[in-house]
């Protein structure tokens, strides 16, 4: 047997939010039976960047996230929005808002999906390689960013010891690591 996608039949916004949008989703299954109240979240795409010093440090932001309900260790990120043309824009964009530093040197490496049954966001993750900051933050209103700088071995210390708990920055730094051996070993 062959897995076969879902047809979306109808979707209708349902939120009231601009910051969490939900949909009320009908979809036809292969099977011919019809799923008629099946709600998504339909936030907009995020660019994730692992920034890399010249001498080989990596640079990581805490924040508060009301998510999760805590401050946070993890690597730059931002959501794409009308604004941006595409999501390395949003890369290049996030990472001189979040830390001060300002490039155009990033480089796409991989995807990442959290919510893959409940959401549509995808998380697109660049290396931005031999930066330094050159400039101020330029944080959003609602934004309080502490930026941190470790060596590699810091960071696998922090994974294993629970210290980093954003799955997808664990995720972007396992695939970082394997995709980019030169800078990290």
């Amino acid at each position: 047997m062959t897995l076969q996608k879902w047809t979306l039949i109808t979707s209708k916004d349902i939120s009231s939010s601009k910051w969490f949008p939900v949909e009320e989703r009908k979809y036809k299954l292969p099977s011919g039976k019809l799923v008629n109240d099946f709600s998504v979240t339909t936030l907009a795409d995020v660019a994730m960047i692992v920034p890399v010093t010249p001498d080989g440090k990596v640079i990581m932001v805490n924040q508060f996230k009301p998510g999760f309900g805590d401050v946070i260790l993890e690597f730059p990120a931002g959501r794409k929005e009308p604004k941006h043309q595409n999501i390395k824009e949003v890369a290049i964009y996030e990472l001189e808002e979040e830390t001060g530093i300002k490039t155009q040197d990033v480089e796409y490496f991989a995807t990442f999906a959290g919510f893959v049954t409940k959401g549509t966001e995808k998380v697109y993750c660049f290396l931005a390689r031999n930066v330094v900051i050159n400039t101020d933050q330029k944080l959003d209103q609602n934004e309080d960013i502490e930026v941190k700088v470790f060596e590699p071995q810091e960071i696998d210390t922090l994974i294993e010891e629970n210290k980093i708990q954003a799955a997808i920055t664990v995720a972007a730094w396992e695939v970082a690591k394997k995709k980019f051996p030169d800078l990290f070993a």
